[in-house]
């Protein structure tokens, strides 16, 4: 989950110790958005978004990921090789027609599953948390220092909503 992307920090100090303040994080809003994902250091956003051929899910590409680079006046930028192959992309595998399991290439152990939701009239990013199908919003990554490819993983912060009530759930994974 480390942004790979970030510029180094002071050689000096501890390296990639900076703790950005999640709640006063930017919320993105891009079309077909399915969530995002947030880091320390800094406020820039991977963004996961539907995406779509000829007006149906690519079967090929089903989620897109890029950055918005908020930290440089909000350019999008495609995510690196790197990036998408040991951090930031998206694994998937069709389970029925616009039906797919999708993970992120650093956290298999989190599935979601990307369907069609009735009640939104939308695709969605579903994952069982608390044994209740939440629509996942924000994924958010609390690093306290480590490296650049060997990040300390503090937390990892799921943000959703119930997919039948609407209510807000929050969900914190330690890692071992």
């Amino acid at each position: 989950f480390y942004n790979v992307h970030a510029k180094a920090q002071d050689a000096l100090g501890d390296k990639n110790s900076k703790q950005v303040n999640k709640a006063s994080l930017p919320t993105p809003k891009e079309k077909e958005q399915l969530f995002y994902l947030q880091r320390d250091p800094n406020a820039n956003t991977v963004v996961y978004t539907l995406n779509k051929k000829d007006g149906k899910i690519d079967e090929e590409d089903p989620v897109n990921a890029y950055w918005i680079l908020y930290e440089e006046d909000g350019e999008r930028k495609d995510l690196t090789f790197i990036q998408r192959k040991f951090a930031y992309g998206v694994n998937y595998k069709k389970l029925a027609d616009d039906e797919y399991e999708i993970s992120l290439t650093s956290c298999k152990k989190l599935p979601m599953r990307l369907a069609y939701c009735p009640e939104s009239k939308q695709y969605e990013a579903f994952a069982s948390i608390n044994n209740k199908q939440t629509i996942i919003e924000r994924i958010f990554v609390r690093i306290n220092g480590g490296s650049l490819f060997k990040p300390n993983i503090d937390y990892i912060e799921l943000t959703g909503r119930d997919s039948k009530s609407g209510k807000l759930i929050r969900h914190q994974l330690q890692l071992e």
